[in-house]
């Protein structure tokens, strides 16, 4: 497999859960990191972890929320800073931020939870395509990666918002590697995870969850966070979606 060493990354939502898995990995096949999350504490915590544990590695942070109503100027900003004003352009841009899903029926959730959920979890990586790839070197070693999830595939009920997102991502994945290549498109999609989205009891869910799992465990961040390694070295995938789910989708 190619080797990403000195390859230049920013992964949005890199302060935590499988982002942070991705930059930790990374570091470790010297590659230089930059993390982004709207929680400048978070930030700090998350590169101080960092430079900790590698203390040569080149790793910067950085703050930006895609939550505002001017989501473009926000993401074009950071990745200004990032590329030191598009001087030093980027061979890979990962997408892992999110919410824990508030899952409820269809029918109690009120619009303006569709418009929010919709905006962050589709419209955003929409953007995030269409600024992003202005930074990207022009290469098939570059690539877009976002996360997904099993709800596209296997219905969950009171989910059907989020299922909804997550499909759409994969035909935007796929189109979007058409329309950028040569810089490729791709795609994670997550099975029952172990992160600080489940919550303070993440560990308690964890073995609740573990209990029905055809493996009987749960995926780590760090093993997620594989996926995006391969998907980055391997330059001929593009327009694919990688499951880590343990098997959820089997039965």
């Amino acid at each position: 497999m190619p080797s990403i060493k000195g390859q230049n990354i920013l992964v949005i939502g890199g302060t935590s859960g499988i982002g942070f898995a991705i930059a930790n990995l990374a570091l470790q096949q010297n590659v230089n990191v930059a993390i982004a999350s709207s929680n400048s504490t978070r930030v700090d915590a998350a590169v101080k972890t960092l430079k900790t544990s590698f203390p040569d590695g080149k790793i910067e942070g950085y703050v930006c929320d895609l939550g505002t109503s001017d989501v473009e100027s926000s993401l074009d900003h950071l990745l200004m800073n990032v590329t030191s004003d598009g001087t030093a352009l980027l061979d890979h841009i990962i997408s892992t931020a999110g919410r824990a899903p508030d899952a409820k029926p269809l029918a109690e959730t009120s619009f303006e939870k569709l418009a929010d959920s919709g905006r962050a979890g589709f419209t955003v990586p929409l953007v995030i395509a269409k600024i992003g790839v202005r930074y990207l070197k022009k290469s098939p070693k570059s690539s877009l990666i976002f996360t997904g999830g099993q709800v596209a595939e296997k219905p969950i009920a009171n989910y059907t918002l989020y299922s909804t997102m997550a499909a759409g991502l994969i035909g935007m994945t796929r189109n979007l590697a058409l329309d950028m290549a040569p810089i490729r498109a791709n795609l994670v999609a997550p099975g029952p995870t172990l992160t600080e989205m489940w919550g303070p009891n993440r560990e308690q869910v964890g073995e609740v969850v573990a209990k029905n799992a055809l493996l009987g465990k749960v995926g780590s961040a760090e093993e997620v966070a594989e996926a995006y390694i391969y998907l980055m070295k391997d330059s001929n995938a593009t327009g694919s979606c990688v499951s880590s789910n343990g098997g959820s989708l089997l039965r």
